[in-house]
């Protein structure tokens, strides 16, 4: 639909209804019926959301058809219900879109009353989170839940347990583990039904993860212990397998390796009957067999796992499942077999990057079609419901069309700027998610072939230090391209690592030092990811090539107040040639441009200053970054 066309058709319903609108003696939300329907249907639809996840599968799809027809004529709630119910069988099964597309269904097109749907509204809200768990945690994942726990407040909401899950599962997954801590806690005492012992007993092991990733052993398996007793009152064994995994990994954790084993085998074994084993038990179990050094066992339960990553094909997996078969191969002494496995881990690992940013690019589609077609949808609903009153107004269609004319002009400059503008932060947003997840295709392949040497001149022991260094590389740099923001201390450890495979790369041509700041590893300090490395790469790149002398890199870190600074030096050839300035600059034009949004994010100061010594009498390039820090919430 063109441009004029919906501008017209807006202010022709615009012009007609707004003399009928004095009519009406109430606000539109206290017109609207509250969500009715039949108890019976609502109390069966409430029982298998309660139900949780063991309402899911086959047997869940083939309940979902029958209860279709009696939900869709039993009322609005009875409706929004079952499409969260069908919302969450697509999550469980990793169909985000469509999830997405349910959740959204379950309330009315109509204008929302918060008071009278607050129930439809909450779970709606959750799932909607959920999704976004999937791929991120920022500050609109804390501004939702907050919002939802300050509503729930506001209009009583019963079900709160469900908030303060959902709340300690976010700060768990964002590490914040005193408040996750706290919040379990709230769902525990706050949790009516205290016969519901599988619920139980997955809030009772919450708290142990939580008390696991604190380091508090101790505590952490009195609350599984806990969760086991719980979990043996009821009749489900994945719950009760479940738990025992969880206990097996708590005890080798602690040293007690016999017993983990033996509760861990015990999990697969029940899972396995019940055809329920994961990707990631398959993989657990393959390292089990591998710590015990038996290859055979341990090569069939990992090409289990990556048989069952190949359906969906799911490239994380099968990277992870690759590097455990090369493990197993090279501490086997089958080398040839382990340098395969690892240059298939290797591919998995950046087709698994590829995919993440074209699911994003996907999303984003599927959400402004999705808006667009919701828009359309109203325009001819609205269209059709005041046609009477159209009819009945026509004498004044011309005093009031010149008026809406300009307010309808007005107002439609004032979306389009407002849209243009959103769409360009989240074009620019996608824009530095794919910079600082780029990780030179040249470098990795030129350090495989390192290693490769490394391993045939059996340098066994240099490889292995080599090979830890690179995955090391290559894990943080994965990790970090999924957050905005990363940990000081990981980003200088990138950056260590990164420094020591290129000096080992060059012939050692070049040696380096990096100034620290002194207990880094216990500030809970954030930088954006990937500020540092292009500058240290240019450096090597261009700097430390064909030098008549030994190159050298001094790289300086400090902190004064809220701002870090970094001062990346060297002893190089300059900035001489064309070519290098030309890439330098494309690097510091990156660089403003994230330190320009920066900037406006945290009202701090933030620069980037290039020097090249020689205009001083010196030698090589001083560059010197100031990077606003934040810290954790």
């Amino acid at each position: 639909m063109s441009f004029s066309y919906r501008l017209i058709l807006f202010l022709t319903i615009a012009l007609f209804c707004l003399p009928g609108c004095s009519r009406q003696s109430k606000p539109v939300s206290d017109t609207l019926p509250a969500p009715s329907g039949d108890p019976a249907v609502i109390g069966v639809l409430k029982q298998l959301i309660d139900s949780g996840d063991r309402f899911s599968g086959v047997a869940a799809r083939n309940k979902m058809q029958e209860l279709q027809p009696v939900a869709m004529a039993a009322g609005e709630k009875a409706q929004g219900l079952y499409y969260y119910l069908q919302g969450r069988l697509q999550y469980f099964a990793d169909s985000a879109k469509p999830a997405a597309i349910s959740y959204r269904r379950m309330l009315p097109a109509t204008p929302l009353d918060t008071g009278s749907h607050i129930e439809l509204y909450v779970l709606q809200q959750m799932g909607l989170i959920r999704l976004d768990l999937q791929k991120k945690i920022d500050d609109s994942t804390f501004a939702g839940m907050y919002h939802l726990l300050d509503l729930a407040a506001r209009f009583h909401y019963t079900e709160i347990y469900r908030l303060y899950d959902l709340a300690a599962e976010i700060h768990f997954r964002y590490g914040v583990y005193d408040k996750a801590k706290r919040y379990a806690e709230m769902a525990m005492d706050s949790f009516p039904n205290k016969k519901d012992y599988y619920y139980l007993s997955y809030l009772m092991e919450t708290q142990s993860r939580i008390a696991e990733r604190q380091h508090d052993y101790k505590r952490a398996l009195h609350y599984e212990d806990s969760a086991l007793q719980l979990a043996l009152k009821q009749p489900d064994s994945i719950r009760i397998a479940t738990v025992y995994s969880a206990l097996g990994v708590l005890y080798e954790e602690t040293g007690d390796m016999e017993k983990g084993h033996r509760l861990m085998v015990q999990a697969f074994h029940i899972k396995e009957r019940n055809n329920k084993v994961s990707f990631r038990e398959y993989v657990n179990y393959g390292q089990m067999f591998l710590e015990e050094k038996d290859y055979p066992r341990a090569i069939f339960y990992i090409n289990k796992a990556v048989d069952m990553a190949r359906e969906p094909e799911n490239a994380g997996n099968l990277s992870a499942a690759f590097s455990t078969l090369y493990n197993i191969y090279y501490e086997n002494g089958d080398y040839k077999k382990a340098i395969l496995y690892l240059d298939s881990a290797s591919n998995m690992s950046l087709t698994e990057m590829e995919e993440q940013q074209l699911k994003k690019v996907m999303e984003l589609q599927a959400i402004n079609e999705l808006k667009e077609q919701q828009h359309k949808t109203l325009d001819i609903s609205r269209q059709y419901n005041n046609q009477a009153i159209i009819l009945r107004q026509q004498r004044f269609i011309l005093l009031i069309f010149g008026i809406l004319l300009l307010v309808g002009a007005a107002l439609t400059i004032v979306l389009i700027r407002q849209r243009k503008l959103r769409t360009l932060q989240h074009s620019t947003e996608l824009e530095q998610r794919l910079l600082r997840s780029q990780m030179e295709p040249h470098f990795i392949f030129n350090t495989l072939a390192v290693l490769q040497s490394f391993i045939r001149h059996d340098e066994k022991e240099k490889s292995v230090k080599y090979l830890n260094k690179f995955a090391r590389l290559l894990r943080l740099n994965l990790e970090n391209s999924r957050h905005n923001l990363v940990q000081l201390h990981q980003e200088v450890e990138a950056l260590e690592n990164y420094l020591s495979l290129q000096a080992i790369r060059f012939g050692n041509v070049f040696d380096y030092e990096i100034h620290h700041i002194e207990g880094c590893e216990d500030m809970d300090i954030f930088i954006p990811p990937m500020l540092m490395q292009p500058f240290v790469e240019n450096a090597i790149q261009h700097g430390m090539r064909n030098l008549p002398y030994k190159g050298h890199i001094t790289i300086i870190l400090q902190l004064h107040k809220e701002l870090f600074h970094c001062v990346i030096e060297d002893n190089g050839l300059g900035i001489v040639e064309k070519n290098d300035r030309e890439k330098n600059s494309l690097s510091g034009i990156i660089t403003q441009e994230r330190l320009k949004i920066l900037s406006k994010q945290t009202g701090k100061l933030a620069s980037i200053a290039v020097t090249d010594k020689k205009e001083k009498g010196g030698n090589g390039v001083k560059v010197t970054l100031i990077i606003p820090t934040q810290r954790e919430k």
